[in-house]
């Protein structure tokens, strides 16, 4: 099957918007999903990650009213909504909550005069740790600031976002999955500190590898998950271990020696755990990516997985057995789950020419497993967010 690219997807998308509004859309945005190599559950903890985009889209395109009708149509849903600038809160499924919220932010803080037209869709698979949620955010608030504003400032498009999910959605998310997909540069890893907000660049020469994705078919809903759990542990773990050290210690400055004063608290010693190794295990990953070491990238990745089931307790059984699966074939060096968790993908690092017959291996066994299909395809990095003029 050809992979769908963005030009055909924004093609596509302008014959939908003339046939559904009567003209033409004045400015179209495309943001990305994204995957992420390593750095898990780290952004709302100060810590680092290493995200790219991937060649997965969510366009938006737009065409400003004369009145203030805000009049939304959604591809993926088939749906079209009609609202308009003072009634941005109701909703009454979540898709809409979350094109709704993100109008919402932009409203408040610039009091909009005129409405829209607004079409949104793409191939970003929902629920599966792709960042389809956060693609969508940030394609729609580019939409808006490049027309309205004719701003294209990535930090205010963050922040913006940012104040999405948590004053209008009530995720205590960090911002890797809307960083990723704003700031990310073509063939490149993005290797992103979210204790002083700053990001670098770097390139690796790793021809004779593929970074493969693998969809257990296992959706999730982040809202209704227990990922504000996670972020609630993790600060009740920093001041239990405030309280009986004296000191004030910070989740990005934390080390593993640190913690060992709350090891008789299972529980918050094994979330921070993780936060403390997976921080490690970025840093090493950016080094072993360089060098090209593929036989250590992957067990990065497999130290990555187990802390993440084991301490972090965010994987399920299939993803388990999947990576379990992937240890039996010569061509895997390493994998992990991505994502919030509890379902969802993994990414996976793979020898180039034993590709296929890796692919083939992993279906049939998860399939005798759980009479289920999985889905795996290639990871395609590409650029970040961009406007494209009409």
């Amino acid at each position: 099957m050809d992979r769908i690219t963005k030009d055909y997807l924004v093609s596509d998308f302008k014959e939908i918007f003339f046939s559904k509004f009567k003209k033409n859309p004045e400015i179209i945005s495309a943001a990305p999903g994204r995957v992420n190599i390593i750095g898990e559950h780290t952004d709302y903890n100060f810590g680092l990650a290493m995200p790219i985009a991937i060649d997965k889209w969510i366009i938006s395109m737009l065409s400003e009213r004369s009145d203030r009708k805000v009049n939304i149509h959604s591809v993926n849903y088939s749906k079209t909504i009609l609202s308009n600038l003072n009634d941005l809160e109701n909703h009454s499924e979540l898709w809409e909550k979350y094109v709704k919220s993100s109008i919402n932010v932009i409203n408040k803080k610039y009091n909009l005069n005129n409405g829209f037209d607004i079409l949104i869709g793409g191939n970003i698979p929902i629920g599966f740790g792709m960042s389809s949620s956060a693609a969508l955010e940030v394609s729609i608030v580019s939409c808006i600031l490049g027309k309205y504003f004719d701003k294209n400032d990535k930090y205010e498009i963050l922040e913006i976002c940012n104040k999405v999910e948590k004053d209008m959605l009530g995720i205590e998310s960090g911002m890797l999955d809307q960083y990723a997909s704003i700031f990310s540069m073509d063939k490149n890893f993005l290797l992103i500190d979210f204790n002083n907000i700053s990001h670098e660049y770097f390139d690796s020469n790793m021809k004779e590898s593929s970074w493969l994705l693998i969809n257990s078919m296992i959706s999730r809903e982040l809202v209704d998950s227990e990922y504000n759990i996670r972020v609630a542990e993790c600060r009740e773990g920093l001041n239990l271990l405030n309280k009986l050290t004296g000191k004030k210690l910070s989740l990005s400055s934390l080390l593993l020696k640190d913690i060992e004063f709350i090891k008789n608290n299972r529980k918050l010693y094994n979330r921070l755990f993780h936060i403390c190794s997976e921080n490690q295990r970025v840093n090493k990953m950016r080094e072993e990516i360089l060098s090209g070491n593929l036989v250590n990238i992957g067990k990065l990745l497999l130290e990555s997985h187990y802390s993440l089931s084991t301490k972090y307790e965010v994987s399920c059984d299939e993803i388990d057995f999947i990576i379990s699966i992937s240890k039996e074939h010569s061509g895997f060096f390493g994998g992990r789950i991505m994502g919030g968790g509890f379902g969802g993908c993994t990414i996976n690092l793979v020898k180039k020419k034993l590709k296929k017959e890796f692919m083939c291996f992993v279906k049939d066994k998860f399939y005798k497993k759980y009479k289920s299909n999985i889905e795996i395809e290639e990871v395609v990095f590409s650029e970040g967010s961009h406007l494209l003029r009409n």
